[in-house]
């Protein structure tokens, strides 16, 4: 009978107001590896997602699931990041992804066609890769750490732009943004390292690192945005880098 009943209460369908708790939501919105595609006219959501196994797959909205409608050919390693952005300046947003080894790609958002990949090689790893607009051209920059340094690649003619001196980086997570208030862009390394965005330079290397992930928002009104850093996936410290130190909240 307890068996019956237990059978029972999982295929009791959940409550609107339950399928909303933290419980059944999960944390499918942080994930790296997985981006909403724009629908193709009328068509079925649509997203992306990269495994561990080095292939992207995209899924097409198919009631309450979603059904896979294509695989890519193996990526030379693990699937690190996915993003969905207008990487070349052609108007049209492209699926970009990375690997561990050191290679990324682009792909056509409709039809899934390898538009373009970096050569064999070129990188041996890849801890982290973001995607923004550092200089003043109109495309934006690939910028990542690979084989210990920081690199700056052209996102529309693909060539390395700029390599940093350090040969010991090995961040997992980087943010672009001005962190300091000086009007212009900073690269932060989750590892501690600040670099001005657009002329390169090492402008502070923090003592201690700013946590696993980071994100940026203005705490104290002052118009900058501070750095919050979570360790160990939940406890978060926070950073003043116009002030080179840690934040104390208390009061």
């Amino acid at each position: 009978m307890l068996r019956l009943i237990l059978c029972a209460l999982c295929l009791t369908p959940l409550t609107a107001g339950a399928a909303d708790l933290p419980a059944y939501t999960g944390d499918l919105s942080e994930f790296d590896n997985i981006r909403s595609l724009p629908a193709k006219g009328d068509g079925p959501a649509r997203l992306v997602l990269g495994d561990n196994n080095g292939r992207l797959h995209a899924y097409e909205a198919r009631g309450d699931a979603y059904g896979e409608v294509w695989v890519s050919d193996y990526l030379d390693g693990a699937v690190s990041g996915v993003y969905v952005v207008d990487v070349n300046d052609d108007g049209i947003d492209e699926i970009v992804t990375y690997t561990d080894q050191g290679r990324f790609f682009y792909f056509d958002t409709q039809d899934y066609t390898l538009i373009w990949a970096n050569p064999p090689n070129e990188y041996r790893r890849i801890t982290s890769l973001t995607i923004g607009n550092i200089d003043d051209d109109e495309q934006p920059e690939l910028v990542f750490c690979a084989d210990g340094r920081l690199i700056v690649y052209d996102g529309r003619d693909q060539y390395e732009q700029w390599r940093s001196d350090q040969t010991d980086l090995t961040a997992h997570q980087i943010l672009i943004g001005d962190i300091d208030g000086d009007d212009d862009d900073e690269i932060l390394l989750n590892d501690g390292y600040v670099f001005d965005a657009r002329f390169f330079d090492l402008e502070w290397q923090s003592p201690e690192p700013f946590g696993e992930r980071m994100g940026l928002l203005d705490l104290d009104d002052d118009l900058i945005p501070e750095v919050i850093g979570e360790f160990q996936g939940r406890y978060l410290r926070v950073f003043d880098i116009d002030l080179r130190r840690e934040k104390s909240l208390s009061r």
